[in-house]
C-alpha cells in the first residue's frame, strides 16, 4: 500500500511519522507500550500490511519513503542513515502542519538545526537521552524522581531512541510511570 493510499484511509487519524535509522526501534517501543497499555491505535511498517481500523484515533507511521505523502501531525525524526539524505528530513518537517510537532534529538546538530528551526505554530521537542546506569551488568534506567527500572536495551543510542518513544508517548497520553512500566517488560527482538 503506498504512502498516499495509506493517507487516504487513516484522514481522521492524529499519523505519527517515526524516520531514519532509529525509526525501527523506535516504532516498536512505541507499538509495545501503547499494546501494553491496552490502547487502540493503526500502524504502517515497512514491508508489511498496514493495520488499519476505522475506529481508531491514531496510526503509528514508520516512514522510508514518499514521507510527505502520509500527511503527518507529528514527525520524530532519529538519526540519519548512510543511504538518507538530510533534504529528505528538512523537506517532512517543513511539511509538518500548523498544530503539528516535530520531535528530533539534541545531539545531532543537523536535526537539531532541522528540528528546531522557527516554524509558524509548530511545537518542537528536542530529546535527549534517558537517564540511566549499568549495575552489575544490567541497564538501569532512571526516572525524574530517581526511581529505577531494569531494561532489556543498552547503549547510548538506545537510550536516546528510547527517549523519543516516551517524548511521543507523552504527547498521546502516555504517563512517564506508564512508560516506565511497559518498558521494563519488553524485549527487544
Amino acid at each position: 500500500m503506498t504512502a498516499n493510499e495509506i493517507y487516504n484511509q487513516s484522514l481522521d487519524k492524529q499519523r505519527i511519522i517515526v524516520v531514519g535509522e532509529g525509526g525501527t526501534l523506535i516504532t516498536s517501543l512505541i507499538l509495545y507500550v501503547l499494546k501494553y497499555h491496552k490502547r487502540k491505535f493503526d500502524y504502517s511498517l515497512p514491508g508489511q500490511q498496514p493495520v488499519l481500523n476505522p475506529d481508531h484515533a491514531v496510526i503509528i507511521i514508520h516512514g522510508v519513503d514518499q514521507l510527505t505523502d502520509y500527511k503527518h501531525h507529528i514527525a520524530i525524526l532519529s538519526t540519519i542513515s548512510s543511504n538518507q539524505n538530510s533534504k529528505d528530513f528538512e523537506t517532512l518537517a517543513d511539511a509538518t502542519p500548523k498544530g503539528g510537532t516535530i520531535l528530533y534529538p539534541e545531539s545531532d546538530s543537523t536535526l537539531k538545526q532541522i528540528g528546531s528551526r522557527e516554524r509558524a505554530d509548530i511545537q518542537a521537542i528536542a530529546y535527549n537521552r534517558c537517564k540511566y546506569n549499568i549495575k552489575d551488568g544490567k541497564t538501569i534506567l532512571i526516572s525524574s524522581s530517581d526511581e529505577k527500572f531494569p531494561i532489556a536495551l543498552s547503549g547510548d543510542q538506545n537510550m536516546e531512541y528510547l527517549s523519543a518513544a516516551k517524548e511521543l508517548l507523552k504527547k498521546i497520553g502516555i504517563s512517564s510511570s506508564q512508560f516506565y512500566n511497559a518498558i521494563t517488560v519488553y524485549q527487544p527482538a
